[in-house]
């Protein structure tokens, strides 16, 4: 039949041009739909059947011109210089893990391990399809819940459980910003559910306990809410859906209030603030830390007293007071660059964080594409916040554990840079985002693609 043939032959030349395949299936639908209303539109005006599809084609040009033009708009956009700033602050990290560590002996295959699966989780959602996960998000979301259950079972509750729980619970600010794509234009209902559908997600981190991974999850749930309300995202008008965001926090705030349940957290932040208050007990850290910043000039050269501090635990301060070992390996590595180096290498630090983070929210806060805006969000407001929280902690500021992201921890950092990847993928795949991401073209009665390609 000549309209099958004519159809399907130029689209067929089209998408012998595009070479990301990725892009294929996308163009050619929006190709074939353009088709379509245009033959639709001379058989309105009396065309017949073939001389209607003829035209259509024709009007459209010359396929391989088409095509090669498509081909030079929608190609992968690189990202080489946030992939280059990620491995180079997470090579950083482990250059710091080892240094430091490196007098108590401990094995560094490890952290060269960690690198090495981060870098292949980075480069793996780079190159993943952000709307295969988007298409998912459902489920991604009951995975999340079922998954921490499945390790319970399994591993009882011990360390080895808290600790996957606590990386998982990392993922959450993303799995909580997929369901609430999924409830878009669906009015206060899907208002509703999605500010509901954060309750499981809070009380898994609740469970572990991980106080940092609630926090997190709030925090980041709570602007991703009020960014998608403030652009009437569900349908109900932008001030009614932030004055509804709001007042379920406050509500949920004056419960938690007057129940008691916050007077543990306002506990916390008072021996956060003034830790000399309950120096031997909860406030030692913080007070600890506080008279450690006291003796640390913006520059020094290692020395054996500040190795000795470092690295086998001990630091003098004023009239001859010791103070115990504080684990510069893990949360604390930060406060151990200031003793051995000054705080001005820290700082250069988690300024090239700060670059790094800013440069994803900037990039990512102007994609057109909903979905992906959600996921970048969400990856960046997870490693800000948990670069925030690690700053206050190695301040002085104790009001729960933190890591710095890509620089401590092993699991943590491939974690890190699988999120960062993901965020990457969208910026990649932007010329091709869809609101609604495209399926593969399936064979019609009246359009032949042929697929082998794929």
């Amino acid at each position: 039949m000549p309209e099958r043939k004519t159809i399907a032959a130029w689209l067929e030349a089209v998408q012998s041009q595009i070479r990301w395949k990725r892009a294929r299936p996308v163009l050619i639908q929006e190709l074939a739909r353009h088709l379509e209303d245009q033959r639709d539109d001379l058989l309105e005006e009396g065309k017949a059947t073939e001389e209607a599809e003829r035209l259509a084609v024709e009007d459209m040009g010359d396929p391989v011109t088409v095509g090669t033009e498509l081909d030079r708009v929608h190609r992968p956009r690189p990202q080489w210089g946030l992939l280059g700033l990620t491995f180079v602050l997470a090579a950083i990290g482990v250059v710091l893990r080892v240094f430091f560590r490196q007098r108590y002996a401990l094995l560094t295959t490890n952290d060269l391990a960690a690198l090495g699966l981060g870098t292949a989780a980075m480069l793996g959602m780079y190159f993943f399809d952000v709307s295969q996960l988007i298409r998912h998000a459902r489920a991604v979301y009951i995975a999340a819940l079922v998954l921490p259950a499945l390790l319970y079972r399994f591993l009882d509750y011990t360390y080895h459980y808290t600790y996957l729980i606590s990386l998982i619970s990392s993922l959450y600010p993303l799995v909580y910003a997929l369901w609430l794509y999924t409830f878009w234009g669906k009015g206060w209902r899907g208002l509703l559910l999605t500010i509901l559908g954060g309750v499981p997600l809070a009380a898994v981190c609740a469970v572990i306990p991980s106080m940092s991974s609630l926090s997190v999850l709030l925090l980041s749930g709570l602007v991703v809410t009020l960014y998608a309300a403030g652009r009437d995202w569900f349908g109900v008008g932008k001030r009614k859906s932030v004055a509804a965001v709001l007042a379920v926090v406050f509500g949920f705030l004056a419960y938690l209030l007057f129940s008691g349940y916050l007077n543990s957290l306002f506990l916390r932040v008072v021996i956060a603030l003034r830790p000399e208050l309950e120096r031997e007990h909860r406030g030692y850290m913080g007070w600890m830390l506080q008279t450690f910043w006291k003796d640390v000039p913006p520059l020094r050269h290692i020395s054996g007293e500040a190795a000795l501090s470092v690295n086998a635990g001990a630091r003098v301060f004023g009239a001859g007071q010791e103070m115990r070992p504080i684990d510069f390996s893990h949360d604390f590595l930060p406060a151990s660059m200031a003793v051995a180096w000054g705080w001005v290498p820290l700082l250069v630090l988690l300024a090239a964080l700060g670059v790094l983070f800013l440069w994803l929210l900037v990039k990512g806060l102007r994609q057109s594409y909903l979905p992906g805006r959600l996921v970048v969000l969400a990856v960046t407001l997870t490693l800000g916040l948990q670069t925030l929280f690690s700053a206050a902690l190695n301040f002085g500021f104790v009001l729960f554990s933190a890591s710095l992201p890509l620089v401590v921890g092993n699991f943590q950092t491939v974690v890190d840079m699988a999120l960062i990847g993901l965020a990457l993928s969208v910026f990649r795949g932007d010329s091709i985002a869809r609101e609604e991401p495209a399926k593969p073209l399936r064979p019609r009665k009246r359009l032949r693609v042929k697929l082998e390609y794929q």
